[in-house]
């Protein structure tokens, strides 16, 4: 499996794009999974960069479904992510849940996630839409669902396999139902189902949020040795990591996947 670095790990830190650039080479990842707010703020420097890891997607935000959904400003995220040479632009789906959503609100999501998908398709790239909780991919069923009443090419899955179970499945037989729309994998663990509320985006990003709860890949609930011996030998995943001594840490992870995948062979 491909093991790609996330920035957004780096996101209470000063970094530079060759900064970022050179842990993704030195630590031997596969690629640099690029954060919006970087991805504006480094572009220029990363593009006069004379090596440039891998960029495998962006990962974006957009307000689908609300009064103040811009398609200008979808238009420049898509252009941002082709800018960086990313095949993929991740998003969420909405704000509100699968079943909190009424009629209106699903249609008004649907249709922004439509429109951006186009604008995708326009460049070459696909929207991987994240199984998250709180979206219209909250769920197995939901994201099935979802996927459905898009029926857009230009439309698959970031598969995050914390918040996968989180929603009631077991990933390998969620990613089984899903196999063929998946684009790439969210890598995280949590200690405990009670300390599921670490990852709201809400805490996540503020410099001063808790943090109890997060783990190393191997140090959770989700055995990630079976996970990971199951998935695809060409898939992408990201070590999605938002607690303290990022470089560290996602450096340590790295090495015990390289281990076990030793070991398999």
């Amino acid at each position: 499996m491909r093991i790609n670095a996330c920035s957004v790990a780096f996101r209470h830190l000063d970094v530079t794009a060759a900064d970022l650039a050179r842990y993704v080479d030195r630590e031997g990842f596969d690629g640099l999974e690029i954060w919006s707010p970087h991805a504006r703020a480094l572009l220029r420097h990363w593009q006069v960069l004379d090596q440039r890891p891998r960029v495998p997607m962006l990962a974006g935000y957009l307000p689908l479904g609300m009064p103040d959904f811009d398609p200008a400003e979808a238009r420049a995220l898509v252009e941002l992510t082709a800018a960086w040479a990313a095949p993929r632009l991740r998003l969420f789906a909405g704000g509100i849940g699968s079943r909190e959503a009424d009629a209106a609100q699903h249609r008004a999501i649907l249709d922004d996630l439509r429109r951006v998908a186009d604008m995708a398709a326009d460049h070459g790239l696909r929207v991987a839409v994240e199984m998250h909780p709180g979206t219209l991919a909250d769920s197995v069923p939901a994201t099935e669902g979802l996927l459905a009443a898009l029926d857009h090419a230009a439309v698959g899955i970031n598969f995050d396999v914390l918040h996968v179970w989180e929603g009631g499945a077991d990933p390998l037989a969620a990613f089984t139902r899903l196999a063929p729309d998946v684009l790439h994998f969210h890598l995280k663990n949590v200690t405990g189902r009670d300390r599921l509320s670490v990852f709201e985006p809400q805490n996540v990003h503020d410099p001063k949020g808790g943090r109890d709860g997060m783990c190393p890949l191997f140090g959770g609930v989700l055995d990630y040795a079976r996970i990971l011996g199951a998935l695809p030998p060409q898939a992408d995943g990201s070590l999605e990591w938002f607690g303290p001594r990022p470089a560290g840490t996602m450096r340590a992870d790295l090495a015990q996947i390289r281990a076990l995948a030793l070991q398999a062979a």
